[in-house]
């Protein structure tokens, strides 16, 4: 019969499975699995030479679709009618793991510790969770899987160059940079494969110009913003030097949240991986101020943990120092038994009951976005910046103060081409440029001949 989505959609699982052939395309079969099977699978059937019936798993018709599963079937014909056995290729690949199984299997030894940080391997997982292993009921995502094949159900060696090439592309139309990156993770773990010859197979190699442009994320405070931000974050008691505590309680501002994003924005320190677990430990505020890092996001690479500490920078750390032993209240304070105790940048959602069954389980503060809104606003920015903006916001001005990039690169713990970015022009200085380039100097008074 002639069987469409719609149709095939309506039936319904009756107590027998019922089989449905499609007219017009030889072998392609349709099953529709018994109650309460909710099941309805696509099959290809044939007779190689010699041999008795053999019937192929094409995919489940919920993933095809009609179309696909006839395009399928119309390959097979035609890899048999030159020779090719897709039953036997099959037997072949049969101890091959598929790319979902493959996956789970290489996570516990290539997804480790000593090669990525925590952050990286949950950002791995979570983007695979999603795009690989469809887990996700967000009808936007789903409506993209509709157009692609499951290639989780796919052997690891039979995936191709155009498959990805196509979910590179689909996707990318609503994901662009994502895009970009599920092929590059894909392609590390193929690379990986295959030098422990699990395959041989390398469909992640996607040209550059095929690749989406990635806009990178370079907003920083101007000048002016900067001083209007910082007198919201950082306000003094003139008489003790401390946290001016009305300040905070005025604003409803939290006081450790608004040192720690002064702490970034004056010393460049990452937020999450960097600045937040800062130990008192990690501090020399001798002669030469410098703070020990264990590691940093690109320590493996250029092996810089040591950091030379700017007076700004120095102040917030000393204020927190005088708060945390004069004051009573004070939010920076934790009994020497309280595992919080150790660190500059204390949670006080530690231990607590975050709702949902969750407790809080971080020593240390990591999510500011409240406050650095919060901030931004009472300083009369409005426009939308990313918290990493304190790590630009950093590296423009200190390049502005020295046009050094090699000192920006040591700042910052990356490498002179990485700097290289931060010096793009800024208006200012064109508008300095062009004042400075046509201005007129006021010519001297001609003497007069008698």
């Amino acid at each position: 019969m002639k069987l469409t989505d719609k149709y095939i959609s309506n039936l319904k699982h009756l107590d027998k499975d019922q089989f449905f052939s499609q007219e017009g395309v030889e072998g392609l079969t349709l099953r529709v699995y018994k109650y309460p099977s909710k099941a309805k699978t696509w099959f290809y059937q044939y007779r190689p030479k010699g041999k008795s019936s053999v019937r192929i798993k094409i995919g489940s018709h919920y993933d095809l679709g009609i179309n696909k599963a006839i395009s399928r079937a119309k390959k097979l014909s035609n890899d048999i009618f030159v020779g090719k056995d897709p039953h036997e290729i099959r037997q072949g690949f049969k101890g091959e793991l598929t790319l979902g199984e493959q996956l789970q299997d290489s996570y516990k030894s290539i997804l480790t510790s000593t090669r990525y940080s925590e952050s990286t391997i949950a950002t791995i997982k979570n983007i695979f969770g999603t795009y690989i292993f469809r887990k996700t009921k967000n009808p936007k995502i789903r409506e993209v899987f509709s157009q692609l094949d499951n290639i989780q159900h796919i052997k690891v060696s039979s995936i191709t160059n155009n498959q990805i090439a196509k979910f590179h592309q689909i996707l990318g139309a609503r994901t662009p940079t994502l895009a970009n990156r599920i092929v590059e993770y894909l392609r590390m773990f193929y690379n990986i494969w295959i030098d422990r010859g699990i395959t041989n197979n390398q469909p992640c190699k996607i040209k550059k110009e095929s690749k989406f442009e990635e806009k990178e994320y370079l907003d920083f405070l101007r000048p002016d913003e900067i001083n209007r931000f910082v007198s919201i974050l950082i306000q003094k008691d003139l008489k003790t030097g401390r946290f001016l505590s009305s300040h905070y309680k005025k604003h409803k501002l939290s006081v450790v949240a608004c040192a720690l994003i002064a702490y970034q924005l004056y010393s460049s320190r990452r937020t999450r991986s960097e600045a937040s677990k800062i130990q008192w430990s990690m501090i020399n505020d001798g002669l030469v101020p410098t703070l020990k890092l264990e590691k940093t996001k690109t320590s493996k690479k250029n092996k810089k943990t040591d950091f030379a500490m700017g007076d700004d920078e120095l102040d917030v750390i000393q204020t927190i120092r005088k708060d945390r032993l004069n004051n009573p209240t004070s939010k920076f304070y934790y009994p020497p038994e309280d595992p919080r105790f150790d660190y500059i940048f204390p949670s006080a959602s530690y231990g607590r009951n975050l709702g949902n069954g969750r407790k809080g389980k971080s020593f240390y503060l990591v999510d500011v976005d409240k406050t650095w809104k919060k901030a931004l606003l009472l300083a009369g920015i409005k426009r939308k910046l990313k918290h990493y903006a304190t790590r630009h916001t950093h590296a423009t001005q200190l390049l502005r103060a020295t046009g050094n990039l090699k000192l920006v690169a040591d700042t910052l713990g990356i490498t002179i081409k990485q700097a290289s970015k931060y010096s793009k022009t800024q208006h200012e200085d064109v508008i300095e440029g062009k004042n400075k380039a046509f201005k007129v100097e006021e010519k001297a008074a001609l003497k007069n001949i008698v």
